[in-house]
């Protein structure tokens, strides 16, 4: 048994180690190869034997000559405890991480967390980005490295019965209130050895083909915040969803898409509305504005007004204006003065050809999208009545020798 991983002799590496048999396999291991290890422990005073086993890899660590951080969880938590536990530890491993500028990050998950974590993927039916366990990720600035998937627990454990290494066993794992330890113990404990290869070569099939659908859909995304819907559409099922989530992993406030979440997402794209939103989380949407799928920020709209008193510039966060040299090619006049410039409202009109329109329905005809009409500007002259509104056309260019930059907001 060995550690499947280059390991450079004058680098720093950190191990998670709970004094479990599979990290105390793991530091084991990497002692092998070199002795510059920080071994990083967090004791949560879950169980009775938590101090114990904190004490005893602590004396482990000083035997070897190894050195020894820890962490005291705080006693209590909130919501579930798993992922509550999880962000803790990391948050501690990615201190030490920057600590000892550490090459690398070492995390003993084996053969078994593998296939547990591919079983409850299918249980939960959600999309993945990979199935089963990455042997080697970047998380919160860190190579994390995981060499021993491919050893299954019986193994760690004969390893550390055959060297003498010392270990305890987390009776916790035993119980069955979470859903993990159920699959560890009703169905993953019970695999056969064919029945345990099936599921591995499933796993390696399906990250293949996960792989060819990711490299289709970062073609089609192309680091765009938004997607022509027509070319959506054209992809089958699977290429269409992976599309989707390369185009969402774009946002920093990305959580997984569930299947549900998805499916809604081309209900969206093939319904003859013009205009969907759909949020995803806190703080982002996916829009569709007419034939193009757009991720946005959800924006609370401000209302807003500015006065030009007499032809000049105007510079807001909302837009800039230069009138210096008149506005007559927007059919403003210096009679106008002073100008008011706002957003526009629901019930605002507007004299086109010699009628009164509703604004709202010239965003329409122009096929404006929702999240910019609340906020697009509108003039209005000194008597209180809208004689300009800039016009709105996909990638329009704008050639009037006056000025009126509209800021739009800028997709996350």
């Amino acid at each position: 048994m060995k550690i499947n991983y280059p390991i450079q002799k004058d680098a720093t590496y950190l191990v998670a180690c709970s004094y479990g048999p599979d990290s105390m396999a793991l530091l084991h291991l990497l002692m092998k190869e070199t002795t510059k290890i920080v071994v990083c422990h967090v004791n949560y005073h879950k169980r009775n034997i938590s101090d114990f086993e904190e004490r005893s890899l602590q004396d482990y660590c000083v035997e070897h000559g190894l050195i020894f951080e820890r962490f005291e969880a705080p006693k209590n938590s909130r919501g579930n405890f798993q992922s509550w536990a999880r962000e803790l530890r990391y948050a501690f491993f990615a201190n030490m991480y920057h600590k000892y500028d550490a090459k690398a990050l070492f995390v003993a998950h084996q053969q078994d967390d593998l296939i547990e974590t591919y079983l409850i993927q299918k249980q939960r039916g959600n999309r993945v980005d990979y199935y089963g366990i990455e042997p080697v990720i970047f998380m919160k600035k860190m190579i994390v490295v995981r060499p021993l998937l491919s050893y299954s627990k019986q193994d760690l454990l004969d390893y550390c019965h055959e060297n003498l290494v010392p270990f305890s066993i987390d009776v916790s794992n035993f119980e069955t209130k979470y859903l993990r330890n159920k699959i560890r113990l009703q169905i993953v404990a019970k695999l056969t050895e064919i029945e345990r290869y099936q599921i591995l070569k499933e796993i390696k099939d399906n990250n293949q083909t996960l792989t060819r659908q990711k490299q289709k859909a970062v073609k089609i995304v192309s680091n765009s915040r938004s997607l022509p819907i027509p070319k959506l559409l054209e992809c089958n099922e699977e290429e269409f969803n992976e599309a989707i989530i390369q185009l969402v992993k774009q946002s920093e406030k990305f959580t997984p898409l569930s299947n549900s979440q998805l499916k809604e997402i081309r209900e969206m794209c093939q319904s003859k509305k013009p205009n969907i939103d759909i949020p995803l989380g806190i703080g982002f949407s996916l829009l569709k504005e007419y034939d193009t799928l757009v991720l946005s920020e959800q924006i609370r709209t401000q209302n807003y007004e500015f006065t030009l008193e007499k032809p000049g510039t105007l510079s807001t966060e909302y837009f800039e204006i230069d009138f210096s040299h008149g506005a007559e090619d927007r059919n403003i006049t210096e009679n106008d003065y002073p100008l008011t410039i706002r957003n526009s409202q629901p019930k605002d009109r507007y004299l086109v050809g010699g009628n009164l329109c509703e604004i709202r329905r010239l965003f329409i005809d122009w096929k404006m999208p929702m999240r910019l009409r609340a906020s697009w500007p509108v003039v209005i002259n000194k008597t209180g009545t809208i004689i300009y509104v800039p016009r709105y056309r996909k990638n329009f260019v704008d050639n009037k020798k006056s000025k009126f930059i509209i800021k739009v907001v800028k997709l996350p």
